[in-house]
């Protein structure tokens, strides 16, 4: 997944010139863009059978609570963070074993 970086440049009365107006719209755009991008791929996970899922660090169930995330959300985050914490609690039992 990818990240946006949105920079605006402010003079210093704080008024935006008009290239940063249009920079800021279209990193807008560009993030929105990428929201919906991730979202399409993150419904292609849909076709991957439990296994596979759980091979990446998923479950069905946690792909299904990303897609139906709020939309500004995003939800390729909210699936890495649901892999690290699967890892994570895996590894903490493997120790105490």
């Amino acid at each position: 997944m990818r990240t946006t970086d949105l920079t605006l440049d402010r003079t210093l009365t704080g008024v935006q010139s008009t290239p940063s107006r249009k920079t800021g719209l279209m990193g807008v755009l560009k993030s929105v863009l990428l929201q919906f991008r991730n979202r399409q791929a993150i419904g292609s996970l849909n076709d991957l059978d439990d296994h596979q899922l759980l091979d990446m660090g998923l479950s069905r169930h946690e792909v299904r609570e990303a897609l139906t995330s709020a939309f500004f959300d995003d939800p390729g985050r909210h699936l890495t963070q649901a892999a690290r914490h699967r890892t994570n609690t895996f590894y903490r039992n493997a120790r105490r074993d």
